[in-house]
């Protein structure tokens, strides 16, 4: 047996009713509602609220609208006017009477709305259909329009290679006709085959200018390439060192070399990488650059470049002689860090203790120990 719901508040204008009804706790996606020109109603779990309304409304401009904690309807009176009472006076005979003929009313009219729908739809369908068919023969026309084009001009063309082949053909006999013509009145000597002079040979040399980008003049856009080259200088110059601002008798691997050990003092690490790199340029054989660039790699955490640089440096130490001995340990020793900071621990140590042995300089060997015992420290794995 459904519990009805009567305390519900309602307002009015003399155009608007609206009733709010209290949701009693359901979930607003479990209601039924249903409202026509003389009754509304709306039901949810065992709640159930039905309403005799007055006078008329209209169903199609009134609203209903349902949310967490009640359903409100805003219906719009046919006749402006004030009602004396939200509900008609009548007995329950009636009530139900009139209950079945709203119900069968708004039944009777949502299947015509749903039959009218299904009209309209078929009726798009089929427009739709008439359309496509239209452009079909469009299409179909123009495609036929194109191949006779298309073989109109093939034959025009074969008309005219026709006329003149046959043309061709009439002045090859011609020519025949008077050859022989000529034979008969002078008889030829045989002649001799002329053979064509060689051919003389040149050789032709091809310079290309010079350019920064791999894209060909014609396709670059020389604004914006000297503009990047700018930018580019400006951000080298900016870091301490540019190879074009030396000056001719500065070309050379041994100032770069010095240049980058006053870059490394000031602790200008990029600096110190652009004029060991440039030196490298001009001379790839001279280890004391790669020593340096190595250093300075270490120093800003580009552990495999630091290992790179190291293992070049000693590969240009052969044969090794005690005069570069202190340069390899230093290469060894920062290439096993390198190798420690890059999670080879057991290579790097090994790097380290092989430094330690080939330092004489106690300091040195010290630093080293002392390297050594903090990694043992903090891994316990080695």
């Amino acid at each position: 047996m459904p519990i009805l719901i009567k305390n519900i508040d309602w307002n009015q204008t003399k155009s608007t009713v609206t009733v709010k009804v209290p949701l009693k706790g359901a979930h607003q996606s479990k209601t039924d509602i249903f409202y026509s020109k003389s009754y509304i109603k709306a039901s949810y779990e065992q709640y159930f609220f039905e309403v005799f309304l007055l006078h008329p409304i209209n169903p199609k401009s009134s609203n209903c609208t349902v949310t967490a904690s009640y359903i409100l309807f805003e219906l719009i009176k046919c006749e402006p006017q004030i009602w004396e009472s939200l509900e008609l006076d009548i007995s329950k005979a009636e009530k139900q009477q009139l209950k079945k003929h709203c119900i069968e009313e708004g039944h009777k009219k949502l299947q015509e709305e749903h039959a009218d729908h299904l009209n309209a739809k078929s009726e798009l369908k089929r427009l739709a259909v008439r359309e496509q068919m239209a452009l079909d023969a469009k299409q179909r026309e123009f495609i036929e329009d194109v191949k006779n084009d298309e073989r109109n001009n093939a034959l025009k063309q074969m008309d005219i290679w026709k006329k003149n082949h046959q043309q061709q053909k009439v002045a090859n006999k011609c020519k025949v006709k008077g050859y022989r013509i000529r034979e008969e009145v002078q008889p030829s000597a045989p002649a001799k085959p002329q053979v064509p002079p060689p051919r003389t040979s040149r050789i032709v040399n091809v310079s290309f200018t010079p350019r920064e980008f791999p894209t060909p003049c014609r396709e670059s856009r020389l604004e914006e390439e000297n503009e990047w080259l700018r930018k580019q200088a400006e951000a080298r110059r900016s870091v301490g060192f540019l190879s074009e601002d030396l000056r001719p008798e500065e070309h050379n691997p041994q100032f770069l070399k010095s240049k980058g050990d006053e870059f490394l003092k000031s602790r200008n690490f990029l600096a110190a990488i652009s004029a060991y790199s440039f030196g490298i340029k001009l001379s790839d054989k001279f280890p004391d650059l790669y020593v340096g660039r190595a250093e300075a790699h270490l120093a800003l955490g580009n552990y495999n470049k630091t290992v790179q640089d190291a293992t070049t440096a000693l590969d240009l130490m052969k044969p090794e002689v005690p005069s570069n001995l202190t340069e390899r340990a230093l290469c060894i020793g920062r290439r096993g860090i390198a190798l420690i900071k890059l999670g080879l621990i057991n290579e790097g140590i090994g790097e380290l203790k092989v430094s330690l042995k080939l330092v004489p300089n106690e300091e040195f060997s010290s630093q080293l120990n002392d390297t050594v015992e903090n990694l043992c420290n903090t891994n316990e794995n080695i």
